[in-house]
């Protein structure tokens, strides 16, 4: 599976169109599940996914082999691109089991990651069955433990990330937690990658056009280059 033809099979789907997830969590779900299915039957595999909360409901959007980059080194097509996005990431394995849910929550290890948004595919569907508008993400090899940078394009515009909240990564285990109760749930079973929300928002590729770097205690941990 690559992008190309991941992007033909969304755009065809004719199912996705629903008023909120609040109001149709159910019939979204089935329909995600519909299209999943598809996906992974012409050979793409689910390697995370990026929790979402709207109107106090949680809901998963799948995150497949083709689209987790490598950390460094990578070069993405601005003209793919709406912009990218910063989120703290957590790999945790899946159990089948729902008792042995909080243990592997607890056991993993924050790390940073980048998220690259796209344009909408399906302008039918609902935002969840376009799979909110992922095109891929760059994940950190090393756990993220403190305070962290970003130094964005060609204008270097920085954002600095401050971890130091009592409660920082407190919050970031809890949409974890949403996640893999989630997985358990439909059935999803292994070891993904959990997106947790955006730390600020979208940059546009008329910021981030360019290298764009995530730096921690003096390492580059994730460096991208838009062109």
């Amino acid at each position: 599976m690559n992008f190309t033809e991941y992007s033909a099979i969304l755009r065809a789907f004719e199912d996705g169109a629903f008023t909120s997830i609040h109001d149709n969590f159910d019939d979204i779900c089935h329909a995600q599940d519909q299209l999943i299915a598809e996906l992974t039957s012409k050979g793409a595999v689910i390697k995370g996914w990026k929790v979402v909360e709207d109107s106090g409901v949680f809901i998963l959007s799948p995150i497949f082999d083709f689209q987790i980059f490598q950390n460094q080194g990578t070069q993405l097509p601005k003209n793919a691109l709406s912009g990218i996005e910063v989120e703290i990431c957590y790999q945790c394995s899946v159990p089948i089991l729902a008792s042995d849910i909080a243990y592997n929550v607890k056991s993993s290890q924050p790390l940073v990651a980048i998220e690259v948004l796209r344009p909408k595919i399906n302008h039918n569907s609902y935002p969840s069955c376009d799979f909110y508008y992922n095109y891929g993400i760059l994940v950190s090899s090393l756990p993220i433990a403190g305070d962290f940078t970003l130094k964005s394009g060609h204008q270097n515009q920085t954002y600095d990330y401050s971890t130091s909240a009592p409660d920082f990564f407190e919050q970031k285990r809890k949409v974890l937690l949403k996640g893999v109760q989630e997985c358990v749930r439909r059935g999803y079973i292994d070891d993904f990658f959990f997106m947790t929300g955006s730390l600020n928002g979208l940059i546009g590729t008329d910021i981030c056009l360019g290298i764009n770097e995530v730096i921690a205690s003096g390492s580059t941990l994730i460096s991208v280059d838009v062109v």
